[in-house]
């Protein structure tokens, strides 16, 4: 243990010299070094070495001629480098403080793979577990994202591919519900099963999630009872039975580029 404890004090304190140093450099350099320093560590794909020159720029020069571009510039290192938080915050900021930008749709869709990102676990896909049965507020999150973008900016080169998110977001959604109204059912929770499939109707209408939880939403009518409300849910079943319904396949990511605020930059 003791042994380990030294090992940890060596790490803390290599990490503070190195930090000290790199400090004493960005302290040092002048806007224009600093913007060019990141987007060139950007341009070869050296994430954390973009987002230290960039944030550099943007906390020390906030009034600067890059301070847009180096905000996008930013959102991308921080997406590409998985901090999402640091995506999130650049996003705040920068909608914030660019309000007439005309990369604003930018802004909001990389706002909307941030929150889906956050939602995708790398463990549940190894152990094939669906992840519409886990914890689903960064997917709504991400859901209004796209939402938002579809309608403020329709026309935008990222709008389509936010639509298809949306589907397949809005199916996951569905059927976590489903997972949710099945585990009521087990319970004979009858009336908790049936609130939950109406909210269903009335937010995934269209999903195959919502159509096999109308016969659990039936059956929990007959438990209570209410005939008429069974007889009622049975010709929805009915009228829908030889529906085809598609099953959205996750999006593939789009070859992400930084647009061009200020200073022309190629990636």
């Amino acid at each position: 243990m003791h042994k380990m404890k030294s090992l940890a004090l060596i790490a803390v304190t290599l990490f503070a010299v190195g930090c000290s140093s790199g400090d004493k450099e960005v302290e040092q350099t002048s806007v224009d070094e600093l913007y060019t320093k990141g987007a060139t560590a950007l341009q070869e794909g050296s994430y954390s070495e973009a987002i230290r020159y960039l944030n550099a720029t943007t906390e020390r020069f906030p009034g600067s001629t890059y301070q847009e571009q180096a905000m996008l510039d930013l959102m991308y290192a921080n997406y590409k480098s998985q901090d999402y938080t640091g995506v999130l915050v650049t996003v705040d900021s920068f909608l914030n403080q660019f309000p007439q930008s005309q990369h604003r749709d930018y802004a909001v869709y990389m706002a909307g793979l941030t929150n889906a990102a956050t939602a995708d676990n790398a463990i549940q896909d190894f152990f094939g577990i669906d992840r519409a049965t886990r914890e689903t507020t960064s997917l709504k999150t991400a859901f209004a994202n796209f939402q938002s973008l579809v309608r403020a900016f329709p026309n935008s080169p990222y709008a389509q591919d936010a639509l298809a998110r949306m589907a397949y977001i809005k199916d996951s959604l569905a059927r976590h519900e489903l997972e949710i109204a099945k585990f009521y059912a087990k319970r004979n929770a009858d009336v908790a099963v049936a609130n939950r499939i109406v909210g269903m109707l009335q937010l995934y209408p269209d999903t195959l999630a919502t159509y096999e939880g109308l016969f659990l939403m039936r059956d929990a009518y007959q438990k209570m009872g209410l005939e008429t409300l069974a007889n009622q849910t049975q010709q929805i079943i009915d009228a829908n039975k030889d529906k085809q319904f598609m099953k959205p396949e996750k999006p593939e990511d789009l070859e992400l580029t930084v647009p061009t605020a200020t200073h022309e930059t190629k990636r």
